[in-house]
């Protein structure tokens, strides 16, 4: 077990970049971020924080993770991360950073999973994980963006032990299924709208909790993001799908309430 988070939980957040002097201005400015350097082996990781606490990871892909994947990174909590790493490869996934220990923090990997999105293993020590959930500037949901629902929902469940429960009660009525541990949702899993057979990658997608969601999406403007997809409104409150600078994708939430961790529910489009 994760210190405090449970095996299957979203733990970390981490944008991989091939340019991280590109993108930091723009999340400093936009959530609020002090940054600081840490080595790992012969590249710099900048822990991202509010306050003094660790929210979130800039990595440099090319050095970390030799250029693949790209984007934001969901690392997933596991008691034994070489066992879930086979695991995730016998599975059908694809094995991109394999587990190392980082001796201020933890062991993490990265895996790509059948249908293309990018996710990590983390088996946490000395940093468990996210310091702060569902504040301003901090992570409050993940989501899989997938053209291949019914079998990514079964990639994660089977990797992970997840139960699952399904809902269409979405302001898109695009499926939606949440993937939960016990009778607490930990994560969610949207439908592409595109016919099968799928062409589009899926994609893991980080919600970050912003105190105003129009100031949000002036700030990205202004700092040279994209808003792309949204406003949306939903039961936990209106969001906007926007891309920072690098291209990377991401989503803006202005919160009605939290919503991790201990909450069953999720934000819903």
């Amino acid at each position: 077990m994760s210190g405090r988070f449970r095996a299957g939980e979203a733990v970390w957040v981490e944008l991989a970049t091939p340019d991280p002097d590109k993108v930091e201005p723009f999340y400093r400015a936009l959530l609020g971020w002090t940054v600081r350097a840490e080595r790992l082996g012969a590249t710099t990781y900048r822990m991202c924080g509010i306050d003094g606490r660790d929210v979130a990871g800039i990595s440099d892909a090319t050095a970390l993770h030799a250029g693949r994947p790209r984007g934001w990174i969901v690392y997933f909590a596991v008691d034994d991360v070489s066992r879930s790493a086979s695991r995730a490869v016998q599975l059908g996934g694809e094995l991109v950073t394999p587990p190392r220990y980082l001796p201020a923090a933890g062991t993490g990997a990265v895996v790509i999973d059948p249908f293309g999105a990018a996710f990590g293993l983390y088996q946490g020590e000395s940093r468990t994980g996210v310091q702060l959930l569902n504040s301003v500037g901090a992570l409050c949901w993940n989501e899989l963006n997938t053209g291949e629902p019914a079998t990514s929902v079964s990639y994660y469940r089977s990797l992970f032990g997840y139960v699952t429960r399904r809902t269409t009660d979405t302001p898109t009525a695009r499926p939606y299924t949440l993937l939960m541990l016990g009778d607490v949702a930990v994560a969610g899993v949207l439908a592409l709208d595109n016919e099968w057979p799928n062409l589009i990658p899926a994609k893991w997608i980080t919600y970050f909790a912003v105190d105003s969601l129009d100031d949000a999406l002036r700030r990205v403007c202004a700092l040279g993001g994209t808003p792309t997809v949204g406003p949306v409104r939903s039961p936990y409150g209106r969001l906007h799908l926007v891309k920072d600078p690098g291209g990377h994708s991401l989503c803006l939430i202005q919160l009605d309430g939290g919503l991790r961790p201990g909450h069953d529910s999720s934000p819903r489009r």
